[in-house]
């Protein structure tokens, strides 16, 4: 059934149809999403999954330029907008076509549900709404649990007064992409993951203060001092931890003072800590 979260891209209220789709779901039409969580249940023939598949397949490709279209005609009558010369009649002539490309898409929209519908048996229909289990959201409301989750992650990490490290980067797009793919539970399941290596919330314990003078200075050569602190910052970019990120900046900031006093020493105890914690880490 992963092929059902295909028409999830056909659902989205970026182009304000998210109103429309609530509307005909409360007439009894099927979410993809509901159909999905109780398939075992409503012993789906392979005949069915393939129509299914299919289907949503179909679908998607047919999203795609549609969508393509709203977005075009959607910036067309931005430009119009923004143009002070531009007349009534030439924004009320491109909203028509704006709301002509939407049209498309809310027919698109209808007919893969209604589409999905008709592949169930009437009692397999029956049934689905029965086991319709409270628990399964709507697009719109995965969207606003993910969006909460990444505000939160954000905030945390914006607190820390730093740029986001180039892991922190990756996992974000693959999340993106997982939204993007209509793929929201998969995208929820990889931000909780996120989140919990993040370690975000052990934010709220102070960190204590670090005694760089307890570690061994290591090799203080200039050019081996420069050598171990670029290999620091290409290893700090794959952290993720938010606390020890927030425990590098000590680092970061008693190194800044020890080069700027030429004491070599220091500097080498500062790489010594960092290194282990990273190691540790």
């Amino acid at each position: 059934m992963k092929s059902i979260a295909c028409l999830l891209v056909l659902l989205c209220p970026a182009f304000l149809h998210a109103a429309s789709v609530d509307e005909w779901l409360k007439t009894g039409l099927l979410h993809p999403d509901m159909i999905a969580a109780v398939s075992d249940k409503l012993q789906l023939t392979a005949d069915q999954q393939e129509r299914l598949s299919s289907q949503l397949d179909e679908a998607r490709k047919q999203a795609e330029p549609l969508e393509k279209t709203v977005k075009e005609e959607q910036k067309a009558l931005n430009r119009l907008l923004q143009d002070t010369t531009s007349s009534a009649d030439a924004a009320s002539a491109q909203l028509t076509k704006l709301l002509s490309a939407e049209a498309a898409v809310k027919q698109l929209q209808l007919r893969t549900l209604v589409g999905v519908r008709d592949v169930l048996t009437p009692e397999q229909l029956q049934k689905a709404r029965r086991l319709n289990p409270p628990g399964v959201a709507t697009r719109g409301d995965l969207e606003a649990k993910l969006n909460d989750k990444a505000n939160q992650l954000r905030a945390a990490v914006e607190g820390l007064g730093i740029p986001t490290t180039e892991a922190m980067k990756a996992r974000g797009g693959e999340i993106e992409q997982l939204i993007k793919s209509g793929e929201l539970a998969q995208a929820d399941a990889a931000l909780d993951q996120l989140i919990k290596d993040s370690h975000f919330k052990e934010l709220e314990a102070e960190p204590e203060a670090v005694d760089f003078s307890k570690f061994e200075p290591g090799d203080t050569d200039l050019e081996t001092l420069r050598q171990r602190y670029e290999t620091l910052q290409t290893a700090g970019q794959e952290i993720i931890n938010l606390p020890l990120l927030r425990e590098l900046l000590q680092a970061k900031e008693a190194f800044e003072e020890a080069k700027a006093a030429q004491d070599a020493e220091k500097v080498g105890r500062i790489l010594t800590y960092v290194e282990g914690r990273l190691k540790k880490d």
